[in-house]
């Protein structure tokens, strides 16, 4: 028996807006070492002809984190919390990101969590949580999706 709820594969979260500030988005920019200025200079952004500043790559993973942060504010757990990772355990196993549009600064993205699935690695040593991340616009449509696995290192007591 592992630590993950395999009940929830399935689950998926309701939308919650989030507004993408660009301070924020220049910090995380210049944090990362981003050094193309459409990420940190609204004036050289529309220069390129983008309306504001446009998120690095890994952005969306900031967009999660203030989803989650105002989730747990209204009441809605998190992905984590449903899925009920034990972070003493917990490894981050893989990320990628699938983008269908750029996201600027100034847009409110609704964000919606969802558990895909879980599998066994090891023996039954690991255990892998297979989650999505959807970042969609109201007038432009999905924006960015974002897979990552989370792995539970098992103590011997739950392994298989």
């Amino acid at each position: 028996m592992g630590i993950f709820d395999r009940n929830t594969a399935g689950h998926e979260t309701a939308p919650i807006d989030v507004t993408v500030e660009r301070g924020a988005v220049a910090f995380f920019a210049e944090t990362i070492g981003e050094t193309n200025p459409i990420h940190f200079d609204a004036d050289a952004a529309r220069a390129a002809g983008h309306p504001d500043v446009v998120t690095p790559a890994t952005y969306p993973v900031v967009i999660e984190m203030a989803a989650a942060k105002i989730g747990k504010r209204n009441g809605v757990p998190d992905t984590q919390d449903v899925i009920k990772v034990d972070n003493r355990y917990v490894l981050h196993g893989s990320e990628s990101y699938t983008y269908h549009g750029p996201i600027y600064a100034g847009d409110t993205v609704e964000v919606i969590s969802r558990v895909k699935s879980f599998a066994d690695a090891k023996g039954g040593a690991l255990e892998i949580a297979n989650l999505e991340l959807e970042i969609r616009h109201p007038e432009r449509g999905v924006l960015a999706v974002a897979e990552r696995t989370l792995i539970h290192r098992l103590p011997k007591e739950k392994q298989g």
